[in-house]
Parts: structure tokens; C-alpha cells; sequence
């Protein structure tokens, strides 16, 4: 176990927590992620960096294509630039007019070059694979062809017929690893959520549990669920922790049912095969026993500094009437008290997260189970070179 939690580097390399289970900066490539709300996109082109890529999201005859955002004439942004030729799918740079087409990249007139220029056909830039989903634009980042949307994500994302969503988005000043990090084992919960609006007046979820790493056998998953643990403890010399229970009236629920987790709906169903469920590239679905509600929080890394969180809601659709009771819930209380509320908890700290070596515990075998996981099995093979 200490060999398992150690967190030293090898001499010849700095002190790192990810460096030494190779988990890149910048995130895994070949894979789906979502990187902005579809209502974003509007007339204008608009520009996102992910995984470090400068990328074009612009909408032209009905449809959203994504490019390179750098004219290869002079380096001009096509973010600035606009669709000059409406309904043809191309975007002009808005320096010299270079058009492009938005599926393949390809140059198919340099404007002030004049309808006999040599340029068009020699030259392109590179298209993402573009799905508009869930109300959400995802971009395939990587090499070669893409896999099939609904390979690469959650069921409960791609299953529109049995499945609606409401997702919200913000951005984290810290790497996308520390943010995964967070979601790897519930110790740190009953601390810093305790006190949060879902959780105030319920007993205080356990703490000091013995943390087991579940592999899910899907080479995409990885489960940390917990034994045991406690309530309420004395400390010599401090006192008792927590320090007032008297608010805490509701009776726990659902402790059996996470017990025999594997005879849920969620898992025989969904195939969500513990409560909590973080998946490669970089996300976690949380479920309920029953399987009507999903959370999906879903890390794309931005730059090494920046990562945008999308809290993805996946509500089973049960009718029009229990669709508007969901969304009213989730407008009343849902939508502040988690995805702003208590994710902001979480935010507070993860931003002041600084590399180094750590000093780590029992507590963080799931922590260090999913840093090797992430680390052996999210290294994609692209497609075009298997």
C-alpha cells in the first residue's frame, strides 16, 4: 500500500503528480469532448481553444463546421473573418479573402487573387469533425477518421430518444488533470460540501472509508467505491468533528441500495456500474439508484492552465409533464444549488492546487487508481494507424 501511494518522481525527472503515470498537460487526443453551448454560436464565427488548438466554430446552410483558426497566407484569425458566400459552407480569412471550405479545408478561392488564381486546390487547413448534440457542439481532436459519436461518450449523453438534457458551463483556472483528480474517491465531500444546500440536513455522508479501485472492464471506466467510514468522531486535544449536528434531522437514504449497487437500474440498464463512475478522457457520471437522472461533469482542457466543466443534467424522459417538472426543479434549485453552488466549492480549491510532491494516504488509492488507469488506457490509437 505505501509503494502504491508513493509519489515520488524518479531522479531524473522534477517532482510531478502526473508526469510519472503519464497523464499529458494538455489532455488525450482522439476523442469527443464538448466545447460550447450550441445557443453560443450565432451569425459571427466564433473561436475555442481546445487541447491547446486554436480552433473556428462558424454555422453556414444549416450546419456548424470547426477549422484550424489560422489562414495559412499570412496568419490571419478566421474567427475575425466571416462567411462570405452564404450557403456555400466556406469561411474568408478577413485579411486577403482566402475561402475554405468548412467539411474538408480546402482553399476554394483567394479573393484578391482574382477567379484565375493558382491557390485554390493547393492549399487547406485542418477540419474537426463536428457534432451538434444535447445542445452542446462537440469536436473530435485528434488524427484520422473519428470514431462513432455514440462510441466515444456516456449512453445517457447519446441516447436522445430516452434521455433530455440541461447543462451548464464554466471555466477553471487550473489543468484539466486536477479537476479529474477531485472526482476520483468522496472523502473530500462530507468537508467541503457538508454544510452545501443538498446536503445541510442530511446526517453527514461517511468519512474515514476504506476506498477499493473497481475496473469496470470496459477500458473507459473506473469506479471507487467505499466500505464503512463514520459519522461523527472525537479528536484529542481539538474536539468533536463535526461540530454541530442538530440540523442534520432527514434520515439517511439510500445507504442499502449503494450497497447492492450492482442490482440497480443504473447498472443493469445503463451499464453505470457504481454510484460514482469516472470515465477516460475525463469525466464522471453520477447516478441514481433508479436510473431517471444522471450527472455528467465532463473536463475539456482548454490550454495547461484553463479547463471548461460542463455539468451535463441527463434527465429519463417520462412524459411532457414530468420533462416540465424536471426543468422547473432544476431552475428552482437544481441548477444553484449543484452546478453553481457546490461545484463552486469545488472550484475554490482545485484553482489553488499547486504541482509538487504530495504526501498521500489510504484515502487516495482511488485517487492513484485512476492516475493509472487514465495514464495505461487513455493513449487512443487513432484510427487511420491501427
Amino acid at each position: 500500500m505505501d509503494d502504491m501511494l508513493s509519489s515520488h518522481s524518479p531522479p531524473d525527472e522534477p517532482p510531478n503528480q502526473y508526469s510519472r503515470f503519464n497523464l499529458p498537460k494538455l489532455g488525450f487526443r482522439n476523442y469527443w469532448y464538448p466545447v460550447l453551448p450550441a445557443w453560443r454560436l450565432l451569425r459571427k464565427p466564433k473561436a475555442v481553444t481546445v487541447l491547446g488548438e486554436d480552433i473556428v466554430l462558424f454555422r453556414d446552410g444549416g450546419r456548424v463546421f470547426a477549422l484550424a483558426d489560422r489562414c495559412p497566407h499570412r496568419g490571419a484569425k478566421f474567427s475575425i473573418g466571416k462567411c462570405q458566400f452564404a450557403g456555400s459552407g466556406t469561411i474568408s480569412c478577413p485579411y486577403h479573402g482566402w475561402t475554405f471550405k468548412g467539411d474538408t479545408g480546402e482553399c476554394v478561392a483567394a479573393i484578391m487573387e482574382g477567379p484565375e488564381s493558382t491557390i485554390p486546390g493547393s492549399v487547406r487547413v485542418k477540419p474537426y469533425p463536428v457534432e451538434v448534440r444535447n445542445n452542446l457542439i462537440w469536436l473530435y481532436v485528434g488524427d484520422g477518421p473519428a470514431p462513432a459519436f455514440a462510441d466515444d461518450v456516456p449512453n445517457t449523453i447519446a441516447d436522445r430518444d430516452n434521455f433530455f438534457t440541461i447543462t451548464s458551463v464554466v471555466d477553471y483556472a487550473c489543468n484539466w488533470r486536477v479537476l479529474t483528480d477531485n472526482w476520483t474517491n468522496e472523502h473530500h465531500g462530507p468537508y467541503i460540501h457538508g454544510n452545501s444546500p443538498e446536503l445541510i440536513f442530511q446526517p453527514l455522508p461517511p468519512f474515514n472509508q476504506t476506498i477499493s479501485v473497481m475496473d469496470h472492464g470496459n477500458d473507459r471506466s473506473i469506479g471507487f467505491p467505499g466500505k464503512g467510514g463514520i459519522n461523527h468522531a472525537d479528536f484529542p486535544g481539538l474536539g468533536s468533528y463535526p461540530r454541530s449536528t442538530w440540523h442534520r434531522f432527514m434520515k439517511p437514504t439510500g445507504r442499502g441500495v449503494r450497497a447492492n449497487w450492482e442490482t440497480t437500474e443504473a447498472a443493469q440498464k445503463y451499464g453505470v456500474l457504481t454510484p460514482t463512475s469516472t470515465r477516460i478522457p475525463g469525466l464522471v457520471t453520477v447516478a441514481r439508484p433508479s436510473g431517471l437522472y444522471f450527472l455528467v461533469q465532463f473536463a475539456m482542457p482548454i490550454d495547461e492552465h484553463r479547463t471548461r466543466l460542463f455539468n451535463i443534467n441527463c434527465f429519463r424522459r417520462r412524459g411532457r409533464k414530468r420533462e416540465l417538472y424536471d426543468r422547473l426543479h432544476y431552475a428552482v434549485f437544481r441548477g444553484w444549488a449543484h452546478d453553481w453552488l457546490f461545484s463552486g466549492q469545488d472550484k475554490k480549491v482545485v484553482e489553488s492546487v499547486s504541482y509538487g510532491p504530495e504526501r498521500l494516504s489510504r484515502t487516495d488509492v482511488g485517487l492513484v487508481g485512476w492516475r493509472k488507469f487514465a495514464g495505461t488506457k487513455g493513449h487512443k490509437v487513432p484510427a487511420q494507424t491501427r
